[in-house]
């Protein structure tokens, strides 16, 4: 099976320069396997706007309705620097299917960032968002954004990468006949996550209305977006999973369908990764040449190499 490269942005402290305010790199592990299938854009917002490497920190301060970027050491602030360039880089985006941004980071944090009551030395009282982070996720509403400590969770971690190769496949759409290939392709996939919006994004893509293919597209990748925003939910996954199996029972040894079943049961209780089931799965497909399941991604949603021969971590 083939994937388009997914398009991610991503904070380039990790893994591609050391820019980080004390000079370093941040090595991850899962970043530098994906470099192989992905097409990231690195940015680090903070050199952008001119501040140099090593350099003084800064930090979130809450100042009445809004929230300062303001460097303690030198008492400067730099929010309207980071508000500006964060606009305006953003707006310039043209495709991009996700984001890896800075767990911590006063300009990239998603959802850990410190935030300080006072400019003066106290300590901080809550945690959001940093200033580029922010705008990411007003500009990018739905679209997967992860901070790069939550892919140590391999539910995470397997949940993000799904979303980012099918967001990614989408850009092989180009006319109807492309649509209904998408949607017969994801079906299972769909199935699982949102049933109801599944349905609803079927009757899209068969156009009653007779609509340009633009705005057909752009309807149906909204509420795609919409769809993969949420991990799709063990029990939906399940009764998927024991579906398929269904079409192979006759087929199977008592011992097969044993192993099946109890790998299915750690998965219920949250001991294996859903990938654990559906590679057991894919590899009955395989054996009895099953056409109609071959190609669903529900299987194979993002290339194995990335979870193949991967000690799981369940954090």
């Amino acid at each position: 099976m083939t994937f388009l490269k997914p398009k991610i942005i991503i904070s380039k402290c990790l893994e591609f320069e050391a820019c980080r305010y004390d000079g370093q790199i941040i090595n991850n592990k899962y970043i530098k396997k994906l470099k192989e299938f992905i097409d990231f854009k690195p940015v680090c917002p903070e050199v952008a706007i001119g501040m140099g490497t090593p350099r003084d920190t800064i930090r979130i301060v809450e100042n009445e309705n809004e929230n300062l970027l303001f460097q303690p050491n030198t008492g400067k602030d730099f929010s309207n620097k980071m508000n500006s360039f964060s606009n305006k880089y953003l707006n310039e985006v043209n495709t991009v299917d996700g984001f890896i941004l800075k767990t911590d980071s006063p300009s990239c944090g998603v959802y850990s960032t410190k935030i300080y009551p006072k400019k003066n030395n106290v300590p901080a009282n809550k945690r959001g968002s940093g200033l580029f982070a922010r705008q990411v996720l007003e500009k990018f509403n739905y679209y997967p954004i992860e901070e790069e400590k939550r892919l140590n969770n391999i539910f995470i971690r397997e949940h993000f990468y799904t979303s980012i190769f099918t967001i990614a496949d989408f850009r092989s759409v180009k006319n109807f006949n492309d649509l209904y290939k998408y949607h017969a392709k994801h079906k299972y996939l769909f199935m699982a996550h949102n049933q109801s919006l599944m349905t609803k994004m079927g009757k899209i893509a068969a156009n009653e209305d007779k609509e340009s293919i633009e705005n057909v597209k752009k309807n149906y990748f909204k509420y795609l977006l919409i769809l993969l925003s949420k991990k799709s939910r063990y029990p939906t996954n399940i009764n998927t999973q024991m579906h398929v199996m269904g079409y192979f029972k006759k087929n199977l040894t008592s011992k097969e369908k044993k192993h099946f079943l109890d790998t299915l049961e750690l998965y219920r209780n949250k001991k294996e990764p859903i990938s654990a089931i559906n590679s057991i799965l894919f590899s009955w497909i395989i054996r009895f040449e099953n056409e109609y399941l071959i190609n669903q991604s529900f299987f194979n949603p993002f290339p194995k190499e990335l979870i193949q021969n991967e000690k799981s971590r369940f954090e």
